[in-house]
């Protein structure tokens, strides 16, 4: 993408009347866009039999936004000169993009019977596998298209972007590093690389990636909106700084007025400065003009979930759920805010897998005999045929739907633990995760914490260990941190007094370290840290600092519980002493 090029967002409405987001390159102004428009429809109108004026017409309409217009000329394109493979691709392109998955796989097959090029019909083998949902074979087929021509950018970009969208983040910066070895200044994959230096830890990374980007295309969508919420997320939202990060979020604003993660990017803006209730202003319009947009409601129900309003939360995320139950992330959301919704007597531990469709009922408590135990239940219309949706049901459904993913398993496995006392089911189930992913540090720290969180300390200790040693030298600050206090626990549990103080002692420093990147969380963790160490009054003021720096709630319920309870102890031990 040169300098003179823009991102359009346009939303797309899928058969199923979902509204979804696309990012889409302009290569020219409008007006002159407008006018290329007018002419090209003016030649097809008059030369109806001709097919590479309507080509162009069909890329122009594309490049618009004009998805479902773009794909009739397509169509038109394809009856009057059958075998272009180019066009049959970018048509099954856009009929997935709009869900419409067995037409674009017909399309697809189309292309594949002209294709003589083995690595182009490895190419579109995988295209294929996508629409069916079939990740694995999808991996396979990119790669031997990228074995078969190393030097296409194009097959080592999509075979990173299917890894990146099953978690393997590790798998996919390889991907992306060799698209940057053959094209230093591709955009696509600078993003791409910069979201998975980040799913790796390797934040220091991340920057340089995005640094490159806006020096590429300074005005380019998505690095505009990583480098706000990189901002936001650093608290630069005060005095000339904030002022900077406004225009910042301005630019995002004018380049995608409706985008949900642009009116998102505004919200948090405002909740960090203390604007609450303009933050949820704002998420809420957006819910109000696009109520079919599943996005705008999983960024509503973070929202609100992140500054405790965990009813309301729980609401907004069913109905993204509602809407597209294929976003693996809407599942993940619900496992977090569905527990917090419950009353705190414990939950009916899950059966086996549910039969999709099939209401749940409550059923008596963990063996134990006594009154059945209430779980998080929401009726209606929200599951589709399933007319209740209960944590249970959406934990089971979860592991049924994306099984291929680490992190579902990670979070399944904590909340079998922490919400329904399954101990052994719970770290079975998150030890899959370092299956899936052995070399992603995240996956081994998800698992370490269900383990400790089980009580299971000397087995946590292992997990967290392993993590560890696969962190990367530079940047990580966050998981060095939130790692290091619980190795730091779970030696406490297991009586290690010299090794617990020791890791605690390392996440103070990496809190401090972190202080740049995300003071806010940095101020938690030392906090924590602290805490452990019994330095009660550093531990304090370092919780203080965090609530300051507007950290999030549900960090700030636990935040806020802390201090109070702390400066208790404090009077009652001043009191002693007098």
């Amino acid at each position: 993408m040169s300098r003179n090029t823009a991102l359009r967002v346009v939303s797309l409405t899928q058969s199923s009347g979902v509204e979804l987001n696309a990012y889409l390159v302009l290569d020219e102004k409008p007006a002159r866009i407008d006018q290329k428009l007018k002419t090209l429809s003016e030649y097809v109108q008059q030369y109806p039999s001709g097919w590479k004026k309507r080509l162009e017409l069909a890329n122009l309409l594309y490049a618009m936004g004009r998805i479902e217009q773009a794909v009739e000329e397509y169509r038109q394109v394809i009856d009057r000169q059958q075998p272009l493979i180019g066009v049959r691709l970018q048509l099954g392109k856009l009929l997935q993009l709009m869900g419409q998955k067995a037409e674009a796989v017909a399309v697809y097959e189309s292309a594949l019977a002209n294709a003589r090029n083995e690595a182009t019909r490895q190419h579109i083998s995988g295209s294929i596998a996508l629409c069916r949902d079939d990740t694995q074979a999808a991996i396979l087929a990119f790669e031997s298209a990228a074995t078969l021509e190393p030097d296409n950018a194009a097959h080592w970009l999509a075979l990173g972007q299917v890894q990146m969208g099953r978690g393997d983040a590790v798998a996919a910066l390889r991907a992306f590093d060799a698209v940057l070895s053959l094209n230093p200044d591709d955009v696509v994959a600078l993003i791409d690389s910069y979201d998975a230096s980040h799913a790796v830890g390797n934040v220091r990374q991340a920057q340089r990636r995005l640094s490159k980007v806006l020096e590429v295309a300074p005005g380019d969508f998505r690095a505009l909106k990583r480098l706000a919420d990189t901002r936001c997320r650093m608290r630069l939202v005060s005095g000339e700084e904030g002022k900077q990060t406004k225009q910042i979020i301005g630019s995002v604003l004018q380049l995608a007025p409706d985008a949900a993660d642009a009116r998102e990017l505004l919200a948090y803006y405002h909740v960090f400065r203390g604007e609450s209730a303009n933050g949820v202003g704002v998420l809420e319009r957006f819910t109000e003009e696009h109520p079919n947009h599943p996005r705008g409601w999983y960024s509503y129900g973070r929202y609100l979930f992140h500054t405790g309003e965990y009813q309301r939360a729980a609401e907004a995320m069913l109905k993204a759920y509602r809407l597209y139950p294929q976003d693996c992330e809407i599942y993940r959301a619900l496992c977090e805010i569905l527990p917090v919704t419950s009353p705190p007597a414990p939950l009916d531990p899950p059966q086996p897998p549910l039969t999709r469709g099939e209401p749940e009922e409550a059923k008596p408590s963990n063996g134990k005999g006594g009154t059945p135990l209430k779980v998080p239940l929401f009726k209606g219309d929200l599951g589709g045929s399933n007319p209740q949706v209960t944590l249970t049901s959406i934990v089971e459904e979860m592991l049924d739907r994306f099984p291929d993913r680490w992190s579902v398993w990670a979070t399944a496995g904590r909340v079998l633990v922490e919400s329904f006392q399954e101990i052994e089911r719970g770290c079975s189930v998150s030890a899959k995760g370092t299956q899936l992913e052995p070399q992603l540090p995240d996956a081994w720290f998800g698992y370490g914490r269900v383990l400790a969180l089980a009580g299971k300390h000397r087995e946590a200790v292992e997990a967290l260990a392993q993590g560890w040693q696969l962190l990367p030298e530079e940047g990580g600050y966050l998981q060095s941190v939130s790692a290091a206090v619980w190795l730091g626990e779970s030696y406490r549990g297991l009586g290690d007094e010299v090794a617990s103080r020791k890791w605690l002692e390392k996440a103070c420093q990496f809190a401090q370290e972190l202080m740049e990147f995300d003071p806010a969380m940095a101020g938690y963790w030392q906090g924590r840290a602290l805490l452990g160490l019994g330095d009660v009054r550093e531990a304090v003021e370092a919780y203080r600092s965090a609530l300051s720096r507007r950290l999030l709630y549900p960090f700030r319920g636990e935040v806020e519980e802390a201090v109070k309870r702390l400066k208790g102890k404090r009077r009652k031990g001043d009191r002693a002493k007098a």
